[in-house]
């Protein structure tokens, strides 16, 4: 909600006072709603948007939240990332897997896949290129900036069965350079999820022969928030509990 007032404020070309007027509160209430300090009802952003100008959607979309995975990461034992504390979305992932609250590190990475779909996560850039792997592997390594490959062809580096013309995710520091680099529209193109450093997607990162492969639990994360290569992560975790979770 602190996101949509802060938004409402940008665009609104009003005050805080002016915008508060208008929509019958205090200036007061409207800066602590976008400092974070206040959780305003659904009501009370709804009179402030009208009075911006705006409204909420009409239409839900797809929920796409990084901390999930962030926090799924630290409690399965990836790579910790060096950021604020996770427990609020951890203790939300816990909930969600395990209601019972054993450990079910399984569910757990389904749970946090699904939350944060590659498609759909801050600066996403996608592109389809009819190259071989190697060759856009290739031509992201001479950018000579920092990157790491997940998705289909990561999965079936760390084990998984091959998904012939999977998704390829590729985590770089210039992601529309990247992008544009490795677009080659085709018959036979391959779509890639372009993902900017964000500073724990990309964290245990290892070099294989000149590529540079995700994390293999960063892997797993992304292959279950892709309806592509959700089998991948499935046989990935096989051994993680039972099959029937």
């Amino acid at each position: 909600m602190q996101n949509i007032v802060q938004e409402a404020i940008r665009h609104s070309g009003y005050s805080r006072s002016e915008l508060a007027r208008r929509a019958g509160v205090s200036t007061s209430t409207v800066t602590r709603i976008e400092k974070g300090a206040s959780d305003p009802t659904l009501g009370m952003v709804t009179r402030i948007l009208a009075a911006a100008g705006l409204q909420l959607p009409a239409a839900t979309e797809p929920l796409c939240d990084p901390e999930a995975l962030r926090a799924a990461r630290s409690i399965i034992g990836g790579v910790t990332a060096t950021a604020p504390d996770h427990s609020g979305m951890a203790g939300t992932l816990m909930r969600w897997a395990s209601p019972d609250g054993s450990p079910q590190p399984r569910k757990l990475a389904r749970e946090a896949g699904a939350a944060a779909p590659p498609r759909f996560r801050p600066g996403v850039t996608q592109a389809t290129s009819d190259w071989n792997f190697l060759r856009i592997c290739s031509t992201v390594s001479a950018t000579r900036k920092g990157w790491a490959v997940s998705g289909a062809p990561a999965a079936t580096r760390i084990g998984a069965t091959e998904v012939p013309g999977g998704p390829i995710i590729l985590y770089v520091e210039e992601p529309r350079r990247v992008a544009t680099l490795i677009n080659r529209p085709g018959a036979a193109a391959a779509d890639i999820i372009v993902l900017p450093f964000d500073g724990h997607s990309e964290a245990g990162a290892w070099n294989d022969e000149g590529v540079i492969w995700a994390d293999p639990i960063q892997i797993i994360l992304d292959c279950y928030g892709m309806a592509e290569t959700a089998a991948q992560a499935v046989e990935l975790t096989k051994d993680w509990e039972p099959v029937n979770d």
